[in-house]
């Protein structure tokens, strides 16, 4: 398949999950939310191997693990939280793989940690913020990777990377605020279709980058 009829394809299914969500279609909603992210990943499997293509892969499988985990009825927050931890990991790794500008605007890295400080301390302090040290350790750990994920890709210069790695920070950013702080009347469109299209990007970014 080329890229245009792939890209084609995870938009329509995208499109139709972010329908379901708003029909309240439940048993759609369970199908079409792995079923994106596994034609996301088929995506990428068709690109030409690389040591980058499969990092981003291995991170792909990691977050559909997480998209499962976090699918599920029963609370399963944590594996979630863990899966996803593990696949910015496979993305930092994958991003090492190209050749990064030396060094990166002292704003910008200062601008990010401030960022993300900020909102560890407001997500702590929300009202609806109830699990105790672990959780807060867990949470922590996360802000502390998806940053530095949106941190290296920043310096691997690369648009795709980039949009996609400040993609996935708002879609988990919205999706924290929403369980800590607040619930938001569009969390589920705002948070799916930014998440989609990171990803998608990030699959893309394999056919796109050369090494």
């Amino acid at each position: 398949m080329t890229i245009s009829l792939f890209s084609s394809i995870i938009l329509i299914s995208s499109i139709t999950y972010l329908y379901a969500i708003k029909r309240k279609k439940q048993m759609l909603i369970y199908i079409l939310k792995p079923a994106t992210m596994l034609i996301i990943i088929l995506f990428a499997l068709t690109s030409t191997p690389s040591t980058y293509a499969w990092w981003i892969i291995i991170g792909l499988l990691f977050s559909l693990l997480g998209d499962i985990f976090l699918m599920v009825p029963k609370d399963r927050f944590l594996q979630g939280l863990a899966s996803f931890l593990t696949a910015h990991v496979c993305y930092i790794i994958a991003f090492l793989q190209i050749q990064l500008q030396k060094e990166l605007n002292v704003l910008v890295s200062v601008s990010l940690v401030a960022i993300a400080l900020i909102y560890f301390i407001r997500l702590v302090k929300g009202k609806r913020f109830t699990g105790g040290s672990p959780l807060k350790f867990a949470v922590f750990t996360y802000i502390l990777l998806i940053t530095s994920m949106v941190w290296v890709s920043i310096l691997t210069e690369n648009l795709f990377i980039i949009l996609a790695a400040f993609l996935f920070y708002f879609s988990d950013a919205t999706l924290a605020w929403d369980r800590f702080i607040k619930p938001l009347k569009y969390r589920n469109y705002l948070v799916m279709s930014t998440y989609f299209l990171a990803q998608y990007l990030f699959s893309l970014s394999i056919h796109k980058v050369v090494l």
